[in-house]
């Protein structure tokens, strides 16, 4: 068995991304968990644990997503008290690693000589889960960034924290960022970068009204959202629409497809590779068309890994009298309110979405619910949420794992085929 088969065979594993002010993405933290010890109550109970776990995401996990980055971005990796002390870090390069110092870690001198070190080598440090702590002044005068947990904190202490914090040379990373209105004070506060998920959760609007291109692309979503069509009327309504047809086009044609001849229409596409699989791309590329800016950007990658990971889920475990093709509409449809700016439900009466499906949307109980519980599970690395859905469902941990990171590596294939 190889490093990569053996490392998602072993392992949860998700990202999270990092902003800068302008909102531009500047990098990822990654996040892990043994499987193994995922599916009982006491995750990570013992320090060898965490080393393990570190020792594997810095052999297989690091250069697995380091493909995924673009130019400039930078990967956050958790390091434990032990794994600081052995120099594991020296595995991985300086210019994207950023150390990040676990809030369990004490400054003792010999913690304290290891991150000397690693300055010296380059690396830049990060101190976790910072509120204020006694003790940790030592860890503030030798790291570069301080990411502070602005939902641990009340405002006025938050204030206070930010204000004791500028007399030092250091980033401030405002984490657990969860709603726009926590993003606005971050950013009055003078952070300079922020991690949560303010970003997919819908800013309500009043009167925002959708872009007559967007307007378009919804129509041929709902185009190829039922199970019934005509291969002239669905190529006539993809030829309508320039851009959409260059960027299909260019999708026939890649390598990734490896059709035996070269695409020359849209309708010969839906002729040669299926009206279904060919929906599916396109509904891919419809959502990536209608986003602008890297947050949004951002927002279509994990709309289309959901997809992906649900729709593999559904194809090896099965999901409840839910279809593959309706799994993979969930995970896409999922963050489509927070990237049009406009209501859940409003969206899909626009759209022949069966009801289980629209409900579970729309935040409401169904039997679609549990998957997109799982979903947002994982994104938020809450493990032991993952684990107990993982359980209640009669899922393989290891399968699940596969799953999600082979997902991860679709969606940025297809993100950057998309905006070829």
């Amino acid at each position: 068995m190889s490093k990569s088969e053996l490392f998602l065979d072993s392992f949860f594993v998700a990202r999270q991304p990092v902003f800068t002010r302008e909102r531009a993405v500047w990098g990822y933290e990654l996040l892990f968990r043994n499987s193994e010890f995922s599916t009982t109550a006491e995750i990570g109970a013992a320090v060898a644990d965490d080393d393990a776990a570190t020792s594997q995401v810095i052999a297989d996990g690091f250069g697995l997503i380091q493909e995924d980055l673009a130019k400039g971005q930078r990967l956050l990796v958790n390091f434990s008290r032990n794994m600081l002390l052995e120099y594991a870090a020296d595995l991985l390069p300086p210019e994207i690693c950023v150390v990040e110092i676990l809030e369990t870690v004490n400054p003792d001198p010999d913690i304290l000589e290891a991150l000397k070190s690693l300055k010296d080598q380059g690396y830049t440090l990060a101190l976790d889960d910072y509120i204020g702590q006694e003790g940790f002044e030592a860890f503030i005068k030798i790291t570069d960034i301080i990411k502070v947990d602005c939902l641990g904190l009340p405002i006025e202490e938050l204030k206070d924290l930010v204000l004791n914090l500028r007399q030092y040379e250091c980033i401030l990373l405002a984490e657990k960022v969860e709603d726009t209105e926590m993003f606005d004070l971050c950013m009055e506060l003078g952070f300079d970068l922020f991690q949560g998920f303010f970003f997919s959760r819908p800013e309500t609007v009043l009167g925002k009204k959708m872009s007559s291109n967007n307007l378009n692309r919804m129509q041929l979503l709902r185009s190829i959202s039922g199970s019934e069509f005509n291969v002239e009327d669905l190529s006539t309504a993809i030829n309508s629409d320039v851009s959409i047809s260059y960027r299909l086009l260019r999708f026939m044609n890649s390598p990734y497809f490896g059709l035996p001849h070269m695409v020359s229409s849209i309708q010969q596409a839906v002729v040669l590779i299926g009206y279904k699989k060919l929906a599916s791309w396109l509904r891919v590329i419809l959502l990536s068309d209608m986003c602008s800016g890297t947050a949004s950007s951002e927002l279509a990658f994990l709309s289309i890994k959901r997809a992906k990971f649900l729709e593999l889920l559904s194809l090896e475990f099965g999901s409840a009298g839910m279809s593959s093709d309706s799994m993979f509409l969930l995970g896409l449809f999922s963050l489509l309110d927070v990237l049009l700016g406009k209501p859940m439900k409003s969206l899909l009466e626009e759209l022949p979405i069966e009801e289980d499906l629209m409900a579970a949307l729309c935040g409401e109980s169904s039997i679609a619910s549990v998957w997109l519980d799982l979903v947002v599970a994982f994104e938020k690395a809450k493990w032991e949420s993952v684990s107990s859905i993982i359980l209640s469902q009669n899922l393989s941990p290891s399968s699940v794992a596969r799953n999600h990171l082979a997902a991860m590596q679709w969606a940025n294939e297809i993100s950057l085929l998309s905006k070829q």
